[in-house]
């Protein structure tokens, strides 16, 4: 009997997703981006202006799947939110939204780490 590849798949991928990398620890986010921590986004709040992106960087070693949404529930993306589905940011890796174009207040949030959401303010400007 052929052993079943979903055995070693399963433990492998939880492994990945709950388990720190080796090695060192990974530089902070530069200025004008939001770092990712383990369990948090490095700021409750960031301001963006109406037709910038937002510029993201996972400067820890775990694994986090954004979204629009709260409480770790990636929900449909309100009209003027870029991201419009879930985005993987690998250990050490970098996202940036597309450009923010409806002013007002919307929430992002990882669906590995539930307390993990960010509110966006998107300003009025849209010159």
């Amino acid at each position: 009997m052929a052993f079943p590849k979903v055995l070693l798949a399963v433990p492998l991928i939880a492994a990945g997703m709950y388990a720190p990398a080796l090695g060192s620890d990974p530089a902070p986010a530069a200025a004008g981006v939001l770092g990712m921590d383990h369990l948090y986004f490095a700021q409750d709040q960031v301001t963006v202006k109406c037709g910038q992106t937002l510029p993201m960087v996972n400067n820890s070693r775990w694994v986090h799947i954004i979204g629009p949404g709260t409480g770790g529930l990636i929900t449909q993306a309100p009209p003027g939110v870029p991201v419009t589905s879930r985005e993987l940011v690998e250990t050490n890796g970098t996202y940036e939204t597309g450009r923010w174009t409806v002013p007002g207040q919307y929430s992002l949030t990882c669906s590995v780490h539930p307390d993990m959401t960010v509110k966006v303010v998107v300003t009025d400007c849209c010159c």
